[in-house]
């Protein structure tokens, strides 16, 4: 599946680093904003606010109470924000370690709440150059915070498969996908990369997210390309765009619309959220009904 550039759509407005996008059964899109804040896109594309985070928002999932969980890679925080504005702090700390970059959430059936944490510097950007075994991946389960998978060099995106019988985590500056069998008990077996490694030369992944044939959809805001993992571990691109016609470092995907065949792209540069047909619906998230 390769997709032309011209076929993608954009939706939304004025939006500052929409690093985050989740999309709800009602049509409505949500997504991270730089300015300390989450924005709302109704179906009819009007583009709205809300909440007053602080910091940087970074990847974000939806609850079952129908609460934004926001990893702000900002200030340090994962926060709950209801649709109203207000938000409550859900982490900080997980086993006496300061959490200082929480990158992305991911709820799972079970209501457990799972964190990449993508180092332990506060110079983000000096990790990025000189890259550190010092990621690290919480689970969150009755409000106790545990560090279920360490040393990790820079943990990124996360998911968990539609049987949850595996963690998946971008290892963004190992360039590869690394992945966790769970037990029962909720503790994650040893590290086992799936997919090429590297993905490729320019293949840092950031955002991944399954769709219900088990194809892993990863983005690559280097590459400035969307492409996906097969179940056999495959990597197949989907969207190369090296001008930025339309893609603008793509960080993550979420799947939506009707039968959730309609792909999202949050990024790191846009201000708009790229959209377009998908050959299999998206796997149903926890807050996803239809």
């Amino acid at each position: 599946m390769q997709m032309d550039i011209t076929q993608i759509k954009t939706i939304g407005s004025g939006i500052i680093r929409p690093e985050g996008v989740m999309a709800l059964d009602d049509g409505t899109v949500w997504t991270a904003d730089a300015r300390g804040r989450c924005a709302q896109i109704r179906p009819d594309g009007h583009t709205s606010f809300f909440g007053d985070l602080g910091g940087v928002p970074n990847g974000i999932c939806v609850d079952t109470r129908g609460r934004c969980i926001v990893a702000n890679i900002g200030n340090g925080q994962v926060q709950a924000l209801g649709p109203d504005g207000r938000h409550e702090v859900l982490l900080t700390h997980a086993e006496g370690r300061r959490m200082r970059a929480p990158n992305f959430p991911f709820v799972d059936s079970r209501e457990r709440l799972w964190v990449s944490n993508s180092t332990e510097h506060e110079d983000i950007e000096s990790v990025l150059r000189h890259p550190a075994p010092d990621g690290c991946v919480v689970c969150i389960e009755n409000g106790a915070a545990r560090i279920v998978a360490d040393g990790l060099y820079f943990a990124n995106g996360l998911t968990l498969d539609q049987d949850e019988s595996h963690l998946y985590v971008a290892q963004t500056m190992r360039r590869n996908i690394v992945r966790y069998r769970i037990s029962n008990e909720g503790r994650l077996g040893p590290a086992e990369i799936f997919g090429p490694n590297p993905l490729s030369e320019l293949g840092i992944p950031d955002g991944i997210a399954f769709d219900e044939a088990g194809n892993l959809w990863i983005t690559f805001p280097r590459w400035n390309a969307v492409g996906y993992l097969t179940p056999d571990g495959e990597l197949r691109m989907v969207l190369e765009d090296p001008d930025h016609t339309v893609l603008k470092r793509p960080a993550n995907i979420c799947f939506g619309g009707k039968g959730r065949r309609t792909a999202y792209i949050g990024s790191l540069d846009g201000t708009t959220i790229p959209c377009f047909q998908v050959p299999h619906p998206g796997m149903r998230l926890v807050h996803q009904s239809i």
